[in-house]
């Protein structure tokens, strides 16, 4: 990414920045606007904030609009991608030209977001390790986010119906008729979620042992595993065949869920496991083996999306150096500097980018929304 150019958005009245092509570092207090600045680079990535913020929420407090514009080059020339918000609603533009869907706009300026939290995805639940893996494939795998949100939407109904629906109705063959209907929609695209969670998994898995073997000096070895009552048929079957089981199971699976009146079976329970040396590493795992299977799987991302589209994406790191012990550091810097674009934010500049040559990287200060 070249440049980037912010109004109004979170802390930041306007502001104008051009990028270093290999390193960004981003340094000041806290709450003065470094992550606010990341989030923004990923904003215009995906459509939405990482921190899961609705968009009134992240115009300035002050403000009724905000507006973003990148400037980037990728293998097809130069290009922009702005996005405006205004009453509540969003005008997005490539090169100057509107966009009227969000898969025009989705994974045209590709990020991998690091921060804190991602050092306990080997820890956390299973919630965390699915967001982790739908966000990358929302931007790799065009057309994923559509099935993503269809799945969702169908999920949200067929779980009001059962939470809402008196008891006579819901036991009855008509009720059975209602929920059907809704499962239908989460078969067709629960089926196609599967099978691109499950090769997408098997790519990752792939690339983050040889990754994980370098982290660890080859001293232990990484493998992951799909979590899905369908994981062994989600690489065997088309996706009609695998929407088939999905329908049979939901019908199964009907008066269990009329009982707890919520959706027990479905991708949106999947999850993957995370093997350290042949053992569950999040119930076994030392901190310092889950945080390095962790940061093996976020530099995977970007190892992935090189691998199936032939660039690097823009990695941002938000406040990460902060938790990572200097061996960490010093293997993420050497793994990633010559390949892809990277933001760090942190309070001080530590010792490892202080080695840095000059010449490769550049530093902004920031504080209370202003940057030099």
């Amino acid at each position: 990414m070249n440049s980037l150019l912010l109004r109004n958005f979170r802390n930041y009245v306007e502001c104008s920045l051009q990028f270093h092509p290999k390193l960004n570092v981003i340094i000041g207090n806290n709450a003065q606007g470094k992550t606010n600045l990341l989030e923004a680079i990923s904003y215009l990535s995906l459509g939405s904030s990482f921190r899961s913020q609705p968009n009134d929420k992240i115009k300035r407090w002050d403000s009724d609009f905000f507006f973003l514009r990148a400037n980037y080059q990728n293998q097809l020339g130069s290009h922009s991608l702005s996005v405006g918000f205004q009453r509540r609603e969003r005008i997005w533009k490539k090169d100057e030209q509107p966009c009227s869907r969000l898969s025009e706009i989705v994974g045209q300026l590709h990020t991998v977001v690091f921060s804190p939290e991602d050092l306990k995805l080997v820890q956390s639940g299973p919630d965390k390790r699915r967001a982790f893996l739908d966000r990358e494939m929302v931007q790799l795998l065009r057309g994923y986010h559509i099935y993503l949100n269809n799945y969702k939407r169908a999920l949200v109904q067929r779980n009001n119906l059962l939470k809402q629906m008196p008891p006579d109705l819901l036991f009855s063959s008509a009720g059975d008729e209602q929920l059907a209907i809704w499962e239908e929609q989460l078969a067709v695209n629960g089926a196609e979620i599967v099978r691109r969670r499950s090769f997408t998994l098997q790519a990752l898995n792939e690339i983050c042992q040889e990754l994980h073997s370098r982290l660890t000096g080859s001293q232990e070895h990484l493998h992951l595993v799909y979590s899905s009552t369908w994981a062994e048929q989600a690489g065997k079957l088309e996706a009609e065949e695998l929407a088939d089981l999905l329908r049979q199971s939901y019908a199964q699976g009907r008066r269990e869920d009329k009982q707890r009146r919520l959706t027990l079976l479905g991708p949106h329970r999947d999850d993957f496991a995370i093997y350290i040396n042949e053992v569950d590493g999040r119930t076994f795992g030392s901190q310092g083996q889950q945080r390095t299977a962790a940061l093996a799987l976020k530099l995977s991302e970007l190892e992935l999306v090189h691998k199936l589209s032939g660039y690097y994406p823009l990695l941002l790191l938000d406040d990460v150096f902060s938790e990572l012990d200097s061996n960490r550091r010093q293997a993420l810097l050497s793994l990633m500097l010559n390949k892809a674009q990277i933001f760090i934010t942190c309070t001080e500049i530590a010792n490892d980018l202080q080695k840095l040559n000059p010449a490769d990287y550049q530093l902004f200060k920031v504080q209370a929304g202003c940057i030099k």
